[in-house]
């Protein structure tokens, strides 16, 4: 065997435990969701924006293992199980339905949730200040005061709002019960009408016709999901429609004060790097998204108000960050 040959073969040696090393040092990040609507895929856009900034590239220093679940529960409890099996350095849960499935699964395997409304009442965490255990992450919570004010804005005479919403989340009840503590201060009654199933969407909002003054969409996947329906309804009836987040007023609602939620999803990214980095999720402390984003998106649509049969007002135009042509 000549030198070069034996050189080569080191070479090629050294290369094999190179690559070797480099795999083990790659961290693995599982991100699942339990539907795909805009303002979760601005979620994951965020959460691997943050990661990037931090050193964590996905395909390059990291490994991403993305999963959507169709909105099908028993899916995202399967997506759980497989996460668990694969052993993932962290996984990041966006939507509550999709976190209390993680959380099921593992008590070990580092959690940090996104755009989860309220992980107390959800059981996801006891307390914002230091969880403890494997679980920490970012509430999105609605920054609810600056809604209503922007609602009566656009709508002086708001004394009833109609409220859509799955009373099966978490989120949605947590979200109704915000509305009614802040609407009461504001002379604001809310009228619920439980929708279980987006198949139900439409006779839920049927039946606020005639006993409300405006609609409100919260953050809630099932109502969401039939949003184009509720809109249609609302222009027929002059009845305007706001939503809880911004991405509905571009597909038709008339306006909401809302979260950027790539923001939101780079504060959990940058939680989730300080796990890759060492930190126990349970000691990071857990927040809510309004209190540490700067800047809310105030989004109007003027068209979808002149079919709503309002005008928004010169002062609320002056505001928007986001007009809808």
């Amino acid at each position: 065997m000549n030198f070069f040959y034996k050189a080569s073969l080191a070479a090629i040696a050294i290369g094999l435990m190179a690559s070797a090393s480099y795999a083990a040092d790659k961290k693995n990040v599982a991100i699942s969701t339990i539907v795909e609507v805009p303002a979760l895929t601005d979620t994951k856009k965020g959460i691997l924006e943050a990661l990037a900034a931090r050193g964590y590239v996905d395909g390059e220093t990291i490994t991403v293992d993305y999963q959507n679940a169709n909105g099908n529960m028993p899916t995202q409890q399967q997506i759980a199980k497989k996460f668990v099996g694969n052993a993932p350095d962290v996984i990041i849960p966006i939507t509550t339905p999709t976190s209390q499935a993680m959380i099921a699964a593992t008590s070990e395997i580092p959690i940090v949730f996104a755009t989860v409304t309220d992980p107390v009442k959800a059981k996801l965490i006891d307390t914002y200040v230091k969880p403890g255990g494997n679980v920490t992450g970012v509430s999105d919570a609605a920054p609810i005061e600056p809604q209503l004010d922007m609602f009566l804005e656009i709508v002086p005479n708001l004394k009833k709002i109609g409220f859509i919403y799955n009373p099966g989340l978490d989120n949605a009840l947590a979200t109704l019960g915000w509305v009614k503590e802040h609407g009461a201060t504001r002379g604001i009654e809310v009228v619920e009408s439980p929708a279980p199933t987006t198949n139900e969407v439409i006779l839920a909002t049927k039946k606020l016709i005639g006993n409300v003054d405006a609609i409100y969409v919260p953050n809630d996947t099932t109502i969401v999901a039939a949003l184009e329906a509720i809109i249609k309804i609302g222009e027929d009836v002059d009845l305007p429609v706001f939503t809880g987040e911004t991405g509905g007023v571009e597909r038709g609602a008339l306006a909401s004060v809302g979260l950027d939620y790539v923001a939101v999803g780079r504060v959990a990214g940058d939680m989730a790097a300080d796990v890759l980095e060492g930190k126990k999720a349970g000691d990071i402390d857990a927040v809510i998204a309004y209190k540490v984003v700067d800047d809310f998106v105030v989004a109007v649509n003027p068209g979808a108000a002149e079919r709503m049969g309002v005008t928004i007002p010169e002062a609320v135009m002056k505001r928007a960050t986001l007009t809808v042509e």
